[in-house]
């Protein structure tokens, strides 16, 4: 320190006189004003020697230790002054010591420790640097520490962190995804819900581009553009799109989104919150083919019931026809031509019965194994010898409640399904299984039901179907091949809904179909509602029949076969007709034929009303409408007699016989 004039430019400092220099005033004036700007500061100042001496200390160091009062070496300073470590849990060690580290002549950086002083009042944490000094007169050590007070900034950093864990805690407990993107997308915060969804640990995707692995890539440029308009501050509430996980499946996403922005007002972080609707949709897509074919069904049970109408009229006419024709007539073949079309027609309405659900059944209870085995010779046969066939059957009986022979029909056309994917040979495999649905599988199959199944799977190794074709496979008259009817599903599927079942079909291009049918296990062995037997019945002639047909042409044909066979009929066009007729004619009316369904009143209905005027009237119920079985099932008393249209002449003068015979 000089104290020239001419080097000593500040008029406040004190100037040499012109009896000479005066540096004790210099140095007085030097150390005062250090002192002052050293109490000015918040932090604590303290210089000490190797024997614990405080050589100087403000007023803040000595507000925090007590080093005036209590003079010790700095290594028993931990034990002296009660200095601990952070947490409290023991004695900071004398060596991490900033001032001891400084007396040994190293620069200690920034140590934290917690003064538990006694009297000292509340806990407080001092961050701790000190350096070396030069060596005082006779050696001694000396050391500079600075004290911060840190105990503010750990309270509102223990408040910043209870804060960030009550959010990583609520972010982790709610169900919803929850995403934060930086300016560039890539990750900054990836709550559990997410990990749960993708298969990613948090770790696996902070700090990465969020497109890199959860977005597909054909989605990658739509994100893009979502994030650089919300990065513009464009409005963006809420939008689909689809998450990747881990193993390359697809989650649909319907993200709500927020932006955080900085002080200046620019976007800093995207905020997107998403729930994941993937089942939903699922479960919505199910509702609309559940709807879809309902209506459907709706539709072919209508067009069945007209169908089975005219297909009975022209079978009728057609028989009537070749029975005037002489053998050797040329019009007899043209005429065994449309009885053989009508035929088919009948079998086509058959069809159209067991997709709607209504194909006449007589469930009893079937081991599901022994349908499979007893069809394997032919099925074998069916499928030809460049496919394999296997079975792999529950190795207990597999019981349900069932029509054996729909069974069949069921196992046969998913076989035959499964052969006509494969061209070019392959192996399907028929499957028998118990299982147990329960509230998991419910809540992804609309309309299954809780409890033990039978499960009858049928897997194949062909081409497989896209989901295009997957969603249409069990449309009736939808199909692929060149020659089909498009009813061999459409035929699955209402047999398996009659009997209470579900059937899922699962397929990937390439990779083949699988068809899964779900029927309620167990069942007790019932007998079903009597139907009488088909055995040949005549009934004598004379006989006068009511015929109720809401059908004029099928009207008109029934009143012809019955007057060419000696029957005397009463024909009326509608329930109100029959009852009117039923209380005019005087004569003995020895059979009710009437349609199930018919405007103003059912046929059940109807029969109530004739037998409260004739008690003793046999009836015969006839029908071709599709709703017919649930009438069979519940709604027709046990021992009705039943002809189901379309029918030939024989078989309904054989029904007439028997009604009247039963009597």
């Amino acid at each position: 320190m000089s104290g020239g004039a001419g080097e000593e430019s500040d008029e406040s400092m004190p100037r040499q006189s012109s009896s000479g220099p005066c540096a004790d005033e210099v140095l007085a004036f030097r150390v005062a004003a250090l002192d002052t700007v050293l109490e000015a500061l918040g932090d604590g100042v303290i210089v000490v020697d190797d024997k614990g001496s405080l050589l100087y200390g403000n007023r803040a160091a000595l507000q925090l230790l007590p080093i005036d009062k209590f003079a010790a070496p700095p290594e028993q300073w931990p034990t002296q002054y009660h200095l601990y470590l952070p947490d409290g849990s023991a004695l900071l060690p004398a060596e991490q010591l900033p001032v001891v580290k400084a007396l040994r002549g190293e620069t200690a950086g920034p140590t934290e420790v917690l003064l538990l002083a006694p009297g000292a009042g509340p806990r407080r944490w001092i961050s701790m640097v000190a350096c070396p000094l030069p060596e005082l007169k006779g050696r001694r050590r000396a050391a500079l520490a600075l004290l911060h007070d840190v105990t503010e900034v750990r309270s509102v950093e223990r408040a910043l962190r209870r804060q960030r864990d009550w959010l990583s805690a609520i972010m982790d407990t709610v169900g919803s995804l929850i995403v934060v993107l930086d300016r560039e997308g890539c990750i900054v915060s990836f709550n559990r819900a997410c990990e749960l969804a993708t298969g990613y640990r948090a770790e696996e995707v902070l700090g990465t581009p969020v497109w890199e692995r959860l977005v597909p890539p054909e989605e990658v440029e739509r994100f893009r553009a979502v994030l650089q308009r919300l990065r513009e501050g464009g409005q963006l509430s809420q939008h689909e799109g689809s998450l990747l996980t881990r193993n390359g499946q697809k989650r649909l996403i319907v993200w709500s989104n927020t932006v955080l922005r900085d002080a200046q007002g620019n976007v800093e972080y995207l905020v997107a919150t998403g729930i994941d609707v993937t089942e939903r949709r699922r479960l919505e897509e199910q509702l609309r083919q559940a709807q879809k074919m309902e209506a459907l069904g709706r539709l072919a049970g209508g067009i069945a019931h007209d169908f089975n109408n005219l297909i009975t009229v022209i079978y009728g006419y057609a028989q009537m026809l070749r029975d005037e024709l002489p053998a050797g007539s040329p019009w007899r073949a043209p005429v065994e031509e449309c009885l053989q079309a009508a035929s088919t027609a009948s079998e086509l309405a058959t069809h159209l019965l067991a997709f709607t659900r209504q194909q006449p059944s007589r469930p009893r209870q079937v081991d599901l194994n022994q349908v499979v085995t007893g069809m394997e010779r032919m099925l074998r046969r069916l499928i030809g010898e460049d496919i394999e066939l296997v079975t792999a059957l529950h190795p207990q009986p597999a019981l349900v409640r069932a029509d054996p022979v729909q069974l069949e029909q069921v196992i046969m056309n998913l076989v035959v399904n499964a052969r006509e994917a494969m061209p070019r040979g392959g192996r399907i495999v028929i499957e028998t299984a118990e299982v147990n649905l329960d509230e998991e599988y419910l809540k992804r199959h609309l309309g299954a039901r809780l409890g033990p199944h039978v499960l009858l799977a049928v897997s194949d190794t062909g081409t497989g179907m896209p989901p295009e074709v997957l969603r249409q496979a069990f449309d009736p008259f939808f199909t692929t091949k060149e020659k089909g009817t498009g009813l061999g599903l459409s035929t699955v599927y209402g047999i398996v809904q009659q009997h209470g079942g579900q059937v899922w079909a699962y397929s990937e291009p390439g990779y083949g179909t699988t068809f899964k049918v779900y029927l309620p296990a167990g069942g007790v062995e019932t007998e079903p509602v009597e139907v009488t037997a088909t055995e040949e019945a005549r009934a004598p002639a004379g006989k006068t029949i009511l015929v109720v047909e809401d059908e004029p042409h099928l009207r008109k044909l029934i009143g012809e076969i019955l007057v060419r066979e000696g029957y005397a009929p009463l024909v009326a066009e509608d329930p109100a007709d029959a009852l009117r007729i039923c209380r005019q004619y005087r004569g003995k009316i020895d059979l009710l034929l009437s349609d199930v369904v018919m405007p103003q009143m059912s046929g059940r209905e109807l029969a109530a009303r004739v037998r409260a005027e004739r008690p003793e009237i046999p009836v015969l119920f006839m029908s071709g409408y599709a709703d017919w079985n649930v009438v069979y099932n519940g709604l027709l008393e046990a021992g009705v007699t039943f002809l189901q249209k379309p029918f030939t002449k024989a078989s309904l003068l054989r029904k007439i016989g028997e009604a009247l015979k039963k009597n």
